[in-house]
């Protein structure tokens, strides 16, 4: 009878101290608020600066690299601990696109990017990775420099641009470390700086995607 009595005691022990270590209701850092920095590789599509069919300068577009700094801020509870909703806000995007055209001549174009925010969606099934899915709102300032041929001669062209587009992204996360993938869209607006053939204003596309690594603390 004791005997019964002792294998069922040990039974139902190993069974609530089996229960009690799978379960972890300590909070899940992947889901908490905190800083994040990005270095990405910008691949500009085929269309950027494109306009009604052509470009301006016959310039196209070769590579970049863009560096950002935010905050991700979680709203409401954990759901199951897994699940967290919030707002992603880009404190600084500074991104840098190398131009060229089929004549020879380079250029680059600046983009500096203040306060963008939007939505973020964050599932950790563990507390060792996480997923993320945002999009942002982005303000966005560019100062584009050319240098052209024209007559024989070499001319600097310059334009400067300011609008707001939009970004969509997703990372995934492995502690602090992150590897992701912005798809940036929109256009923008630039104002001539010389006395050229385009006027004071034309809007070009700016479409890019970024592949991006990273910290999120």
């Amino acid at each position: 009878m004791n005997m019964r009595k002792t294998i069922i005691t040990l039974i139902l022990l190993s069974f609530i101290i089996g229960n009690t270590s799978a379960q972890d209701d300590s909070p899940n850092k992947r889901l908490k608020s905190g800083f994040w920095l990005k270095l990405g590789y910008d691949a500009p599509m085929s269309n950027f600066l494109y306009r009604k069919g052509a470009t301006i300068g016959d310039r196209a577009a070769d590579y970049g690299a863009d560096f950002q700094l935010g905050t991700t801020f979680y709203i409401g509870p954990r759901i199951g601990n897994k699940l967290r909703f919030g707002l992603d806000a880009g404190w600084l995007d500074f991104s840098y696109i190398a131009l060229n055209s089929r004549i020879g001549n380079s250029g680059m174009d600046l983009f500096l990017n203040f306060v963008e925010l939007g939505p973020i969606i964050s599932f950790s099934p563990n507390k060792n990775i996480a997923f993320d899915l945002y999009g942002r709102v982005v303000p966005s300032f560019s100062l584009m420099y050319f240098n052209t041929t024209i007559a024989g001669t070499y001319q600097d062209e310059g334009y400067t641009g300011f609008s707001t587009n939009g970004l969509i992204g997703a990372s995934f996360r492995a502690k602090v470390f992150l590897v992701g993938v912005e798809y940036n869209f929109g256009g923008m607006k630039y104002l001539s700086m010389n006395d050229t053939k385009y006027g004071d204003l034309v809007k070009l596309k700016i479409n890019n995607v970024r592949i991006l690594l990273g910290f999120k603390f």
